[in-house]
């Protein structure tokens, strides 16, 4: 029974979801130079290439979960679960702080935190627990229409104990990956990173309407969950390059 129920819940999320449009607004990231529009047009391949197992439909398309953002912080922090609330001030009580960071100066406190544990919602990829991250020559932002910011949690000592890379391109904000320290996490340093990435996004660049996690289609029962008590609900998309 639970089998059925699943494969019902997962034809729900690629048939029954709203539609949504989503603009990467190419023309402004050639303004921001080839870097930039190199990035976006590489971004739209990847998310509407056909899914490998759904060949019918684009990859980054169905069951995709999307935070649509509001005018303000407030009114998107009273919007979340009780249980993400709750998460969040504790972190803050606990004395963690969210900043914007510099990738290449915390490479190998990035390595810590990915090294922490060997599983999250699957077995980390050998690549990362093996190998060191390598310094980065990502251009800098101009306007910051797009880009590709990095995104800190830090403890009252000042270690990085979270991290996470967006993708800024258009109307999107996208959280391309992050990771938690695993000797931390009860302490709801995630819930803090994503929460205040929102915040930034709302507060920080304008053009940006929708705040992405990945999709529902793939998600364990465990992340769905997750995604669901952060305001992140599943959408069918359809993606504008202009």
């Amino acid at each position: 029974m639970n089998s059925l129920n699943e494969l019902k819940g997962k034809l729900r999320l690629i048939f029954k979801s709203p539609n949504l449009n989503i603009s990467l607004k190419y023309n402004l990231a050639k303004n921001e130079g080839p870097f930039f529009s190199e990035f976006t047009r590489s971004f739209y391949k990847e998310v509407t290439r056909r899914h490998p197992k759904m060949p019918i439909f684009g990859r980054m398309t169905r069951g995709v979960a999307v935070c649509t953002l509001g005018a303000d912080y407030d009114s998107y922090f009273k919007s979340l679960e009780s249980s993400a609330r709750r998460n969040v001030r504790k972190a803050l009580r606990m004395g963690y702080v969210f900043e914007p960071i510099i990738y290449n100066d915390y490479l190998d406190e990035i390595y810590e935190i990915r090294c922490s544990t060997s599983v999250r919602q699957g077995a980390m990829d050998a690549e990362m627990l093996n190998n060191k991250p390598k310094p980065n020559t990502d251009k800098k932002s101009k306007s910051g229409t797009h880009n590709y910011p990095y995104f800190g949690v830090f403890d009252s000592n000042r270690k990085l104990v979270a991290y996470a890379g967006c993708i800024v391109a258009g109307e999107l904000l996208e959280l391309s990956h992050f990771f938690g320290h695993k000797d931390y996490q009860k302490d709801g340093i995630v819930p803090l990173l994503i929460t205040e990435i929102a915040r930034k996004s709302i507060e920080g660049y304008s053009g940006v309407k929708y705040f992405v996690y990945g999709s529902y289609v793939n998600s364990s029962e465990t992340l769905a969950r997750f995604k669901k008590k952060l305001m992140f609900k599943p959408y069918h998309v359809h993606w504008k390059l202009h």
